[in-house]
């Protein structure tokens, strides 16, 4: 049987997140790409949508307690090294999850789904006033740039804009921030702050629309990279950028819309694609 060389029997992720039943995004491409860098996965499923690659036509949160009931059975019997979420939807269930939080043991990367790459908000005003409390357990929140402006109520505008929003991000308790601003110049930006610095990351820009699922991808590595050990979180992210890159890459055409980015070739080893 052919494993990653990182494959380790007790890498255990979870990922607290929505169906995406073509499997783009959400918890199928969260477990997708665990699977391929031969991380166990399990997971939590906090809405339920009908969607495909031309968009989405249905959203049902599930009721909190039953959230709250699988996180407890996934808990009692396994030990993550790591969580992660996606789209957690009610401000009821993230607050659920921020008391449960209180007793991880491990830590938690939040990927808070508020605002699609586009600018289309997702979620109500009282979401996201819950995501902010929830930022305190974060240990990484990974917003995109209409993200970051909801959270912080501060306008992208400047380099300035940007670092006195991650700094306020850091203000409200998050450790670590990847801000996932977009294309500049022709690059695929992120920067990570650590609080002390702000450290800008480019990638290649490829001329694709099938980049469905890439945030959700990109957490996802980084989620199972901690899991199988990796401490250097500037590494860590700088890996995960170079493997969505190379995904976004090999992307071929997968439905009749915006397809997903190709996880299949995720473990493959990264070339120069960031700087």
């Amino acid at each position: 049987m052919n494993r990653p060389t990182e494959y380790r029997p007790n890498a255990i992720a979870l990922t607290i997140a929505g169906s995406d039943p073509s499997g783009g995004a959400g918890l199928q491409a969260d477990l997708k790409t665990f699977q391929q860098f031969g991380v166990y996965g399990a997971s939590v499923v906090t809405m339920i949508t009908a969607q495909n690659s031309l968009g989405v036509r249905r959203v049902e949160n599930l009721p909190t307690d039953l959230v709250l009931d699988q996180l407890d059975a996934v808990l009692d019997d396994f030990q993550p090294v790591v969580a992660k979420t996606g789209a957690l939807g009610t401000a009821e269930t993230i607050d659920a999850i921020h008391q449960a939080a209180q007793r991880f043991n491990f830590p938690l990367i939040v990927d808070p789904v508020m605002v699609s790459k586009h600018g289309d908000s997702l979620v109500s005003d009282d979401a996201v006033a819950a995501y902010r409390r929830l930022l305190p357990k974060a240990f990484l929140v990974t917003p995109n740039r209409f993200e970051l402006e909801k959270l912080t109520g501060i306008a992208l505008n400047t380099n300035q804009d940007v670092a006195k929003a991650i700094h306020d991000l850091h203000q409200m308790g998050a450790r670590f921030v990847l801000a996932k601003m977009g294309h500049i110049d022709g690059q695929s930006e992120h920067i990570l702050g650590s609080g002390k610095e702000n450290i800008a990351i480019q990638s290649k820009q490829f001329d694709t629309q099938n980049t469905h699922g890439a945030g959700c991808v990109l957490s996802s590595v980084i989620t199972a990279l901690i899991a199988l050990g990796e401490t250097d979180l500037k590494r860590i992210i700088q890996r995960a950028i170079r493997q969505v890159s190379i995904s976004i890459h090999n992307t071929q055409a997968i439905g009749k819309g915006r397809g997903p980015v190709e996880t299949r070739v995720l473990a493959n080893e990264p070339d120069e694609l960031t700087s």
